[in-house]
């Protein structure tokens, strides 16, 4: 993977539960049956798996923009804090992110990009800030950026619960 912070490898393989629920491949289509793969927590309604395979920072927007799953189609990507906040280094699942969550590798993209949140550390980077995007490596439990080009995450969708769009 090529991260812009803190370079770290995350092991890889086995079969994630976003191949059984139809998530890989394009967008669920809305229905009852997919309400139990979502739920509910802080007010945010998340997809319980990840788009199923490391993407570019436009596919992972596009991807939630374009859901259509457990009856919505107002998904979107999450912010870095609500990222860090499903954080668990002791899950039982190996992949630092809290039961009942699967995203079968390390990264998720967030919807922040540098220029909304800057860099703590104040490294140079080629290019403007709107072209890096946050993300959060689990497996390490801590927050990364990289470029909008390179597939460095994947799309884990989330709502506000308190929305409707039926």
């Amino acid at each position: 993977m090529r991260i812009r912070h803190r370079i770290h490898r995350a092991a890889r393989g086995g079969l994630i539960a976003s191949l059984a629920l139809g998530l890989i491949g394009g967008p669920a289509q809305a229905g009852t049956e997919n309400q139990s793969q979502t739920i509910t927590i802080n007010d945010l309604e998340w997809v319980l798996a990840s788009n199923g395979k490391n993407i570019r920072f436009p596919e992972a927007v596009e991807y939630c923009a374009e859901l259509n799953f457990a009856g919505h189609t107002d998904w979107r990507l999450p912010t870095l804090d609500e990222l860090e906040k499903l954080h668990d280094p002791d899950a039982e699942s190996g992949e630092g992110i809290r039961s009942p969550f699967s995203i079968g590798d390390c990264c998720l993209w967030s919807g922040d990009n540098l220029a909304e949140r800057p860099a703590p550390d104040g490294d140079e980077i080629g290019g403007t800030p709107e072209m890096y995007h946050w993300g959060y490596m689990f497996d390490g439990g801590f927050p990364y950026y990289a470029v909008y080009a390179f597939d460095d995450g994947r799309a884990l969708c989330t709502r506000d619960a308190g929305e409707s769009t039926e």
